[in-house]
C-alpha cells in the first residue's frame, strides 16, 4: 500500500494541476472576452473577417456575399470550416463524444474520396484562375461550397477519434461512425441544409453564417492544437472526465488565438511592404 507521504504528494500534484487548469481557463476566457468586447473597436463582422483572413485568401469572386457583404472566408473555406464544425456537432449528437476508433473501411474510403474531390475541384479552380481556362469544367462557388463542406466533414470525422484516443485514459472503443447510415444522417440533416442556406444567399443569414464559419475555424484549429499540446506535454491517455480535458483544450484554444494573431500581423506587414494584398 502507498505510504502517507506518497498519498499527500499525489494530492498536492492534483491540487496544483487544478489551479493551473483554472488559471489557463481564466486567461483564455479573458482573451476571448477581450476579442468580443468594445476594447477592440471593430464590429462583430470585422472581427470575423480578421479571423477568416488568417486561414483564407478571401478572393471576392470566390466568396458568397450576403446583405452586400462578403463572408469572412471564401466559398470553399466556408464549406470546409462549417463542415468541420457540423461534423463535430454530428458526432456528439450521435453519442460519440469519446469514440476512439476510425469508422469502418467503407466509410473511411468515402471520407478520403470527399477529401480528394475537394482537391480536384481546387486544382481545377486554381488552373482556371492562373491560366484563364478551366481544366475539367467551369468553376462555380456552389461546387466550391459543396466540395469544401464534404472535405471539412471528412476531416473532422477522421481527426475526432485520433483526438479521443490521445486524450482519454479509457476511451470508447466504438467507431466514430458505425456505418454509412451515421454518415448519411450527418450529411442529410446538417451538411446539406447548411449548403442550401449559404448558397441561397439570404441577407438575414449574414450573421449566423459568418459566426458559424468562424466558429468552425476556431474549433478545427483548437482540436488540432490541443492534440499537439497533449503529445508535447506528455499527457496522453490521462483524462478521465471532461474536467481533465479542460487544460489541454484551453491551451489549444490559446495557441489558436496566437496563431491567428501572428498570421494576420504577418499578412498585414507583407501587404504594407509589397503594396499588394496577401
Amino acid at each position: 500500500m502507498p505510504d502517507k507521504s506518497e498519498h499527500e504528494s499525489k494530492m498536492t500534484g492534483a491540487s496544483a494541476r487544478r489551479r493551473l487548469t483554472w488559471a489557463v481557463i481564466a486567461f483564455t476566457a479573458f482573451v476571448l472576452l477581450l476579442l468580443l468586447s468594445p476594447l477592440w473597436p471593430a464590429s462583430c463582422l470585422d472581427k470575423a473577417d480578421t479571423v477568416g483572413s488568417a486561414v483564407c485568401g478571401r478572393l471576392p469572386d470566390h466568396s458568397f456575399h450576403l446583405a452586400g457583404r462578403q463572408l469572412p472566408v471564401c466559398a470553399r473555406c466556408t464549406g470546409t470550416f462549417t463542415g468541420a464544425l457540423l461534423g463535430f456537432v454530428g458526432l456528439l449528437a450521435l453519442g460519440k463524444g469519446k469514440a476512439a476508433r476510425m469508422p469502418p473501411a467503407r466509410v473511411l474510403v468515402l471520407l478520403v474520396g470527399f477529401i480528394l474531390l475537394m482537391a480536384i475541384d481546387g486544382l481545377n479552380s486554381y488552373i482556371s484562375l492562373m491560366l484563364g481556362r478551366p481544366l475539367l469544367y467551369e468553376p462555380h462557388n456552389l461546387l466550391r461550397l459543396l466540395t469544401g463542406t464534404l472535405h471539412g466533414l471528412a476531416l473532422s470525422i477522421i481527426v475526432f477519434p485520433i483526438f479521443n484516443f490521445t486524450l482519454w485514459k479509457e476511451p470508447d472503443t466504438k467507431p466514430a461512425l458505425a456505418g454509412l447510415r451515421d454518415l448519411g444522417l450527418i450529411i442529410l440533416l446538417l451538411a446539406l441544409p447548411m449548403v442550401v442556406l449559404v448558397q441561397a444567399q439570404l441577407d438575414f443569414l449574414l450573421y449566423p453564417v459568418a459566426i458559424i464559419s468562424v466558429l468552425g475555424v476556431l474549433a478545427m484549429l483548437t482540436v488540432v492544437n490541443s492534440l499537439i499540446i497533449i503529445i508535447a506535454i506528455r499527457r496522453e491517455a490521462q483524462a478521465v472526465a471532461w474536467w481533465d480535458a479542460a487544460l489541454p483544450i484551453a491551451l489549444g484554444f490559446g495557441a489558436t488565438l496566437i496563431e491567428i494573431a501572428v498570421i494576420v500581423a504577418l499578412r498585414w506587414q507583407f501587404t504594407l511592404a509589397f503594396g499588394i494584398p496577401f
